[in-house]
């Protein structure tokens, strides 16, 4: 998906639009390359990846990292298809046809706000890309119309934009920062350098059951997920990681045997959503 997908950084609601004491911090996730090992039908591989991306739609996740795991590294599949569904519809057209998108209309809809209809209002932000540059340096950019809008920009040709209608006829346009949830990104790393950030937690049934203090205490967490045959600790062992840092069980006396990775993520989710929200 190289050239839609672009590389801002992540981009984040402004304080001064939320309620007094109702700060927005930043939550990313990681998830291993090894998420899908488990499933062989590649229809199946793609819909789970999309309740993952459900998930983190559901609770504002901004970031998703894919770290490496050299028992099943399927780091581009999962990359792809997170990609997918977190692309505007009108904006798929630009995505280059791959084998790891065979199925992507399986996947659940994200409906983020970012998801806009064709039809256009104005003082409304929409994602668009640009499709081409003019002589005089304009930005021509697809927002889901038949016209081009044009564009006073230092985008790239095939670069995602975030803009705002000014008008609709004629079509006119300006770059903004969008004012509420946008979607996620996705990058790929090594499980080294996640464990390395700022308030990363390690989720495992072998660890503690968080205070309620501790989880409100964090900003901008990232929260580690193992594999569906392994847990992170088992993963680093593997990898000959030593670390020893925060680590949470959100998940107590848990009724089944093992519990399946995006169950895990949407119950952590909920849990540090709600945890952050309530007074």
């Amino acid at each position: 998906m190289s050239g839609l997908i672009d590389e801002n950084p992540i981009r984040t609601t402004p304080t001064s639009l939320l309620p007094p004491s109702r700060i927005f911090y930043v939550v990313s996730i990681a998830i291993p390359s090894s998420a899908l090992i488990n499933e062989n039908d590649p229809k199946i591989k793609t819909f789970k990846v999309g309740l993952i991306a459900r998930a983190c739609a559901i609770f504002r996740v901004e970031e998703i990292i894919i770290y490496r795991d050299p028992k099943l590294n399927e780091s581009e599949f999962i990359k792809d298809v997170l990609e997918y569904a977190e692309t505007p519809q009108y904006l798929r057209k630009y995505i280059p046809l791959k084998s790891t998108l065979k199925y992507a209309g399986v996947l659940p809809p994200l409906k983020i706000p970012s998801h806009k209809p064709k039809r256009l209002k104005v003082g409304e932000v929409r994602e668009g890309v640009v499709v081409r540059v003019g002589p005089d340096g304009t930005r021509w950019v697809d927002i889901g119309v038949k016209a081009l809008a044009p564009l006073k920009s230092k985008a790239k040709r095939g670069a995602r934009v975030t803009v705002r209608v000014c008008s609709t006829n004629p079509l006119v346009v300006e770059e903004t920062k969008p004012e509420e949830y946008w979607g996620y990104k996705v990058r790929l790393a090594e499980l080294r350098d996640v464990l390395k950030r700022e308030n990363v937690v390690v989720t495992s049934r072998k660890c503690k059951v968080p205070k309620i203090e501790e989880i409100k205490s964090l900003k901008d967490v990232t929260l580690v997920f193992g594999s569906p045959e392994e847990g992170v600790f088992e993963i680093m062992r593997r990898l000959g990681i030593d670390w020893n840092g925060r680590c949470w069980n959100t998940i107590p006396m848990q009724g089944v045997e093992t519990v399946r990775l995006e169950e895990a993520i949407y119950a952590t989710l909920a849990i540090v959503n709600y945890v952050r929200w309530v007074e």
